[in-house]
């Protein structure tokens, strides 16, 4: 009888640490954000290597997408100690989800550059999207580490 009660104690334990675990795996915002980085290096290495332009197609489509979503991505109050979004997102809604639409209309502006075929055009279209990236970090993100 100890040995089962031990072996529940122990299922208990691990139960509850995979609980934490799942508490402590990374948000839909946070995965959002890190899709969109990998998406802004692969037209960042892209550019770097000189081409193919059309390359650069579906990776400015997902910045696109994922600028859809940021409304979505920030409902209010889900600011958390430990997030890099600053509270003056929801102080300054109208702003935020303006910059987060820019975004969304740059990155379709590369898309359409993607297409056509020119790396030098999808380069200077990618500093628009960066811009449109930092514009947002600056007035709302803060570095927690």
């Amino acid at each position: 009888m100890k040995h089962v009660k031990s072996m529940l104690g122990v299922a208990a334990v691990l139960f509850a640490l995979g609980g934490a675990a799942q508490v402590a795996a990374e948000s839909p915002r946070e995965d959002a954000m890190k899709e969109m980085g990998k998406s802004m290096k692969a037209i960042k290495d892209l550019i770097s290597a000189g081409g193919p332009a059309a390359d650069a197609t579906d990776p400015a489509k997902k910045i696109a997408e994922i600028a859809a979503k940021i409304p979505d991505l920030f409902p209010q109050g889900s600011d958390t100690p430990d997030d890099e979004a600053k509270a003056d997102i929801w102080q300054n809604w109208d702003d935020f989800t303006a910059k987060g639409k820019s975004l969304q209309d740059e990155a379709n502006l590369l898309v359409s550059a993607a297409g056509g075929g020119d790396i030098a055009t999808v380069g200077a279209q990618f500093e628009k999207v960066g811009g449109a990236c930092g514009a947002c970090h600056k007035a709302y993100r803060e570095k927690t580490n």
